[in-house]
């Protein structure tokens, strides 16, 4: 039984035409994705980048052996049309994957980025904070201070002024 690839394709076409599907059924967009770049955050949210890079992290390889659906007949054809593009399926996938890695390797390092940050700023806040309070103390005791000497002027004006009647 010698097959071409015209006998496959035409085997293909009517398989889906017997299925009743269209290439208008199903694009991009109608896969389902929780994140939705259109949808741009109002602010930062640590937990929503954790796990964002926790999917980029665990999905970044392309694979082209995915399980072939479809009856004994179909698939046959499927996977002899997949090992006839295999030589150039593989090495997009493969730079793809590439491509994939180091953007996550690159958004893990954006994460640590923020976290050290994060880490800095809170503790330069600390530090002010410290300094701040230290400055606080120091003026109250200044503040007793000038306090008790406004009260001993006070007592001495009142002592003179009783002397000078």
């Amino acid at each position: 039984m010698s097959l071409n690839i015209e006998d496959i394709m035409s085997e293909i076409r009517a398989d889906i035409r017997d299925k009743g599907l269209t290439g208008d059924m199903l694009s991009f967009a109608d896969i389902p994705c929780d994140a939705n770049p259109r949808h741009r955050a109002e602010q930062f949210d640590p937990d929503q980048l954790q796990k964002n890079v926790s999917y980029v992290s665990d999905h970044f390889k392309l694979t082209t052996d995915n399980p072939i659906p479809g009856n004994g007949l179909s698939r046959f054809f499927k996977k002899a049309i997949r090992k006839m593009i295999r030589f150039y399926a593989e090495p997009i996938a493969e730079e793809q994957s590439a491509l994939n890695a180091n953007t996550a390797q690159a958004i893990q390092q954006l994460e640590l980025y923020i976290q050290d940050a994060q880490a800095q700023s809170t503790a330069a806040l600390a530090k002010r904070i410290e300094a701040l309070e230290l400055q606080q103390r120091n003026n109250r005791l200044e503040i007793d201070r000038l306090q008790r000497q406004v009260i001993s002027l006070n007592d001495q004006l009142t002592a003179a002024r009783k002397e000078s009647l």
